[in-house]
């Protein structure tokens, strides 16, 4: 058996390319140790060869050692040591290889083979060190020019610096780019590329904030703007000087959420709860204090409904009671209902918290742009009002706050822990950004007519347009569309009864000064609210139809033809009902609330729709799989009894090239896996023709009735036919049949029809072979 690479090196390889430059030495020593197993220690001469090619090898790597040395001070006198070590045990090698010493075993010649490659894997990891070094004085270099920003006073002169910084920010990316390549470690890879996507967001920031603090000095909102970009970009150099020196961030990591970890290893450990020791049982208890504490946070929130909130608090005190029950029973009683009953309540809390979550995702994230765009559209008007300037900004954090809650809230339920990881990578960008955003408001404010400042404000209102798209794009990930469209359509229609309460109480009075201004605006702001959180969810349709369905295509998709509908005709009459109610003073009371009404009957069916279209294929793969697994297992079966003969190989061969083909069509991006599908038809056509031929030559030659010939031969035409149809299918132009899901139901079908008929196809084969039959008889 060969040994591996692990047991071979001695050291933390971290790089592919010292990998790659070490694993033909290691695979030699490995094939070496084959040789001394089977020779039992005596030196063979095919042992020998591949001695002598590792020690060729070995010396070329120390040369190259030799050469970057010389080019790196730093680590001259380190990687020369290391060259010197390897040098003395591979001129032991080259003797022992040389030598006719008979004494000298197989085994002795491996072991100096792999204390040749740990120290050649040494000299590698100390030339690696250099390219560190190298990238440690860039950062230094640029530390220095962030300095030099922070202390420029004359626009010239910052130019010049920052033209300089740019050039060794590139050179420092270009560095950081080559080292993510090379590295092994995919959470290190990350965190380089999380330091390279910094530079992109903050560079152009940093120059328009840096030339509004060296224009106007005399506003303290432009200074600390600049200094806070400043910090932001430090704070990635410092976690890339520790990614250097090895060191990982534990924020960064993969994982599941908190809740949903607990969650699980509360139901998996809850089984054997009663046979536990006591420390087992507490630490059983404490799993779920901290369901029922994090339980509590979401359901005590703002957007939590209250009968979800009172359905939270009431399974949380049922789990608490379950579990002390179990923990105090009789180990030897049987207490399988009980587990089952916990597991069942546990299950039921958890559907209740990720509908506590989507109540807040649905409030919340339908309507992100709004605080910031009351702050710009205050700061662009001067500061007359500071108050109300005062009012925008605490507005605009708290709402920041909150998105940020509910983003973690999100992570917590989540089990998907690379979705997870851009979430929090997401909030952390957005934090940085927001407070920039007030103090470059306030600068807009304070300087309105600047021509410099608009333009800083312009720049930081593109930059959290697209961090504000990359959170909420980022929670959607993680969110579940099903439950999405319950709670948004169970939110619409909140929304229209609270206008039918409005339009009540406003008609209801006959004095239109007694509170009317206040209704009316309550009216508009409530009829804005059904009209945004439609749009949203109309936003995450389209979004998910795309992952589905081509570009091209969509134009004839039904689903996004409700969309469209909804959006042009039912939202924009909505929208115009109400501004002829408040704007006008109309009495189309009765017409507004048919028209919102009708608004969340169309959520109502498109919901209805996106259901069918997601579902439809769902159906016919998991009964495809069905019939798959059972065919396989009769055709495995009878070639257990009966040499394998070409048409069971041709059979085994089918079902394997179905199931690629239903893979690739149930695959969420489909349509980009679609010219392997039409190579696999290809070749399903292929082999469905040859066994075809094959079975119409048994038949032929075989004894048997017409009936029976008919029959068979009828199933194999069908199997032909299927396979030829969906290759057809595959090929025409996909504008009628991807829209309606008709191509994916057609090719499953088919598959599924092959998949029934083939088990008769060989049973048939079987029988009409004179030969075989003699064979089954025995």
């Amino acid at each position: 058996m060969l040994q591996t690479f692990s047991s071979i090196i001695d050291f933390d390889v971290q790089t592919k390319s010292i990998r790659g430059a070490i694993n033909p030495l290691a695979n030699q020593v490995a094939i070496m140790s084959s040789y001394y197993n089977k020779k039992k220690g005596v030196k063979s001469r095919k042992l020998l060869h591949h001695a002598k090619y590792v020690n060729e090898i070995c010396y070329e790597l120390i040369k190259f050692a030799r050469e970057v040395a010389k080019e790196h001070p730093d680590v001259e006198y380190e990687l020369n040591q290391a060259c010197n070590r390897t040098c003395d045990v591979y001129n032991v090698m080259k003797m022992k290889i040389e030598g006719d010493d008979k004494h000298d075993s197989a085994g002795t010649i491996i072991d100096i083979a792999k204390q040749l490659i740990n120290n050649v894997a040494r000299i590698l990891i100390v030339t690696d060190s250099a390219d560190l070094i190298l990238i440690d004085k860039t950062i230094e270099d640029v530390k220095q020019c962030l300095k030099a920003v922070e202390q420029s006073i004359e626009i010239c002169a910052f130019d010049e610096i920052f033209q300089k910084l740019r050039s060794v920010m590139d050179v420092l990316m270009k560095q950081i780019a080559s080292r993510q390549m090379d590295l092994l470690d995919s959470q290190k890879k990350d965190e380089l590329g999380l330091v390279r996507s910094m530079w992109m967001r903050c560079k152009e920031r940093l120059y328009t904030s840096s030339r509004v603090a060296i224009v106007h000095p005399e506003l303290d909102s432009g200074v600390t703007n600049r200094n806070l970009v400043l910090q932001e970009i430090s704070d990635s150099i410092k976690k890339l000087q520790a990614l250097i020196k090895g060191r990982s961030s534990s924020e960064s990591q993969s994982k599941a959420g908190i809740l949903a970890s607990c969650f699980e290893e509360f139901e998996v450990s809850v089984i054997f709860a009663n046979k536990m020791k006591r420390d087992q049982q507490n630490l059983l208890q404490n799993n779920l204090a901290i369901i029922i504490k994090e339980a509590s946070s979401i359901a005590d929130s703002a957007s939590t409904r209250e009968e979800r909130q009172q359905n939270i608090h009431r399974l949380c005190k049922d789990c608490e009671m379950l579990l002390n029950v179990l923990i105090h029973s009789n180990p030897d009683c049987n207490n399988d209902k009980h587990i089952e009953k916990i597991c069942s309540t546990t299950g039921q809390l958890r559907h209740y918290l990720q509908l506590a979550t989507l109540d807040h995702i649905v409030d919340f994230y339908f309507l992100p742009y709004i605080p910031f765009q009351w702050l710009y559209s205050i700061s662009a008007e001067g500061a007359k009002d500071k108050d109300q300037l005062k009012e925008s900004e605490h507005e605009m954090v708290q709402h920041v706050l909150n998105l940020e809650m509910i983003a973690r809230m999100a992570c917590s339920l989540s089990v998907e822990s690379y979705h997870n990881k851009v979430v929090r990578f997401a909030i952390a960008n957005i934090a940085n950004l927001v407070r920039q955003v007030v103090f470059a408001t306030r600068s807009l404010a304070n300087q309105p007519k600047s021509e410099l400042i608009k333009h800083n404000m312009d720049v930081y209102k593109k930059a959290w347009s697209k961090e504000l798209n990359n959170l909420v794009e980022a929670v959607d990930e993680i969110t579940p569309v099903t439950e999405f469209l319950y709670i948004s359509i169970s939110h619409a229609k909140e929304n229209v009864e609270l206008i039918s309460q409005i339009l009540e109480a406003e008609f209801s009075y006959q004095n239109e000064n007694n509170g009317g201004e206040k209704n009316w605006a309550d009216l508009d702001q409530t009829v804005d609210a059904l009209i945004n959180r439609t749009l949203r969810v109309l936003s995450v349709i389209r979004e998910e139809r795309r992952k589905v369905v081509d570009e091209r295509y969509l134009a004839n998709d039904p689903v996004m033809g409700r969309c469209q509908h909804l959006a042009k005709y039912a939202l924009t009459e909505t929208k115009k009902l109400c501004d002829e109610i408040v704007k006008e003073g109309k009495p189309k009371k009765d017409a507004l609330k048919k028209r919102a009404n009708d608004v969340v009957s169309q959520l109502c069916k498109l919901q209805i729709a996106f259901s069918k279209a997601t579902t439809r294929c769902d159906a016919y793969i998991e009964s495809f799989y069905a019939e798959c697994d059972t065919t396989e297992h009769e055709l495995n079966r009878n070639a257990m009894s009966i040499a394998v003969d070409k048409p069971l190989q041709s059979c085994l061969k089918i079902c394997a090239i179905l199931k690629v083909i239903v893979s690739n069509v149930k695959s969420g991006d489909c349509i980009q896996h679609w010219p392997v599908v039409i190579q696999k038809l290809k070749e399903l056509n292929t082999e469905t023709s040859g066994l075809d031929f094959c079975v119409r030559d048994i038949v032929t030659n075989g004894r048997s009735s017409a009936v029976k010939s008919d029959l068979i031969l009828e199933y194999s035409s069908k199997v032909v036919e299927c396979s030829r149809h969906s290759l057809t299918v595959a090929m025409k132009d996909m504008s009628h049949y991807v829209c309606y899901g008709e191509v994916f139901v057609s090719l499953l079908s088919s598959a599924k029809t092959i998949i029934i008929n083939i088990p008769e196809i060989y049973k048939g084969c079987m029988l009409f072979n004179s030969k075989r039959k003699k064979v089954f008889k025995k």
